[in-house]
């Protein structure tokens, strides 16, 4: 009874804002008792293997990342070129990328088998590993945002009896374009060094190429603005309330489109230039493989190509769709699904092919099978129950959007 009138003394909750919450509470509770197996017994219980070491979640991993990208590439328009009318929307795009990024080191913790161990990297120094460089740049990265959002968060009311976290905010607000430049530098840095960590590995003959870290960046940049376009029109959809200007949410959609065109262009000359006109007879064994007994091709052309390219480019760029909100947005979410699409494909597909060299070894391992079992699918669910508990709460009790140049 008493849960009950604390709930209806807050303003604006819902029977169906409950339901909502409800829904939030079971993906978490699955997440947890997902965790606890994984903690108990090990990655053992999941279907990774010494073939097929990188699964589900590290594809979650380099999603989270990616979608997150409008925070370092919206606060870059404002901070460093000097386009204030981009201004409110960056509170949301950082926000946005803080939960991108939290959720990729909560997949992380799960995924690294002794997550006791989290901390090595930063004390036990390896700077020949791509991954320890990664390691260092996400987490500094984080720092940067958590920097950049606590000014907004102390300005919710809950702060008004601690003043001094207002003035630390405000000397923090006052050096938000230093923390965008460290935070672009060090963001670009990581998400190229995401693809090189598969463009350095020569025993992978598919994608031992120079491009990836490009491909990586590109995408990044082309699709983190646009989900940050969509998360601003479904917000204004629930709560009723327009934050940002159309106007300036169509520029955001025309940028993304753009950027689409200039990844598709360079990934289609990569296909042809790099894998199909000079490729090796490694190259060439490990397609025929992939085409064979994986879903590859499925997963190129219609999820990378035809859902994460054709159809927001034609949303996006195309006047006949792009004045139209919900278009908008289907082409936002349909880009982000290419994204997943990639990611997985340069993941998980690109390790079913067989090691054509290993040091140390003279024979050849086997083809490896991966399909993610439901511990797997358990911790994704608790993922996304998190992102979806935190954009809701900043949505509830933080202000998102600023109307005004700061």
């Amino acid at each position: 009874m008493a849960s009950t009138t604390f709930f209806r003394r807050l303003p604006g909750i819902s029977p169906g804002f409950l339901s909502w919450l409800s829904f939030i509470a079971v993906c978490l509770l699955i997440g947890l008792a997902s965790a606890f197996e994984v903690f108990r017994n090990g990655l053992t219980i999941t279907n990774m293997s010494d073939t097929i070491p990188w699964g589900l979640w590290i594809t979650i991993d380099l999603s989270s990342i990616a979608l997150g990208a409008g925070a370092f590439t919206l606060s870059a328009v404002v901070y460093l070129f000097g386009l204030k009318n981009f201004q409110p929307i960056v509170r949301l795009a950082v926000f946005v990328g803080f939960i991108g990024y939290t959720s990729a080191l909560l997949t992380l913790v799960m995924d690294i088998g002794r997550p006791d161990r989290f901390w090595h990297p930063w004390v036990y120094w390896n700077v020949h590993s791509v991954l320890w460089e990664i390691t260092w740049c996400i987490t500094i990265y984080l720092t940067i945002m958590i920097l950049e959002f606590f000014p907004v968060v102390v300005e919710a009311p809950f702060f008004d009896r601690w003043p001094w976290l207002r003035k630390v905010a405000s000397t923090l607000h006052k050096v938000a374009p230093v923390l965008a430049l460290g935070g672009v530098f060090v963001s670009l840095l990581h998400q190229s060094s995401l693809g090189a960590t598969y463009g350095i590995v020569k025993s992978r003959p598919i994608w031992f190429k120079p491009s990836m870290p490009i491909m990586f960046i590109l995408s990044a940049v082309a699709v983190g603005p646009a989900l940050t376009m969509a998360m601003a029109y479904i917000i204004e959809w629930l709560t009723g309330k327009r934050h940002v200007p159309h106007d300036l949410l169509r520029t955001i959609s025309r940028f993304s489109g753009y950027a689409l065109l200039v990844y598709a262009y360079l990934k289609f000359w990569d296909l042809a230039a790099v894998t199909y006109y000079g490729r090796t007879p490694a190259v060439s064994k490990a397609l025929s493989l992939l085409n064979q007994q994986t879903p590859y091709n499925f997963g190129f052309w219609v999820g990378e190509i035809i859902i994460g390219l054709v159809i927001p480019v034609m949303m996006f760029l195309l006047p006949r769709y792009n004045k139209k909100p919900l278009n908008l947005v289907i082409g936002a979410l349909c880009a982000a699904i290419g994204i997943i699409f990639n990611r997985w494909n340069v993941t998980v597909t690109g390790l079913f092919v067989p090691l054509s060299y290993s040091p140390g070894t003279q024979y050849i391992v086997p083809a490896g099978t991966y399909t993610p079992n439901l511990i797997e699918f358990g911790i994704a669910i608790g993922i996304f129950g998190y992102a979806a508990l935190m954009m809701t709460l900043g949505v509830k009790f933080l202000p998102l959007f600023s109307n005004h140049h700061e």
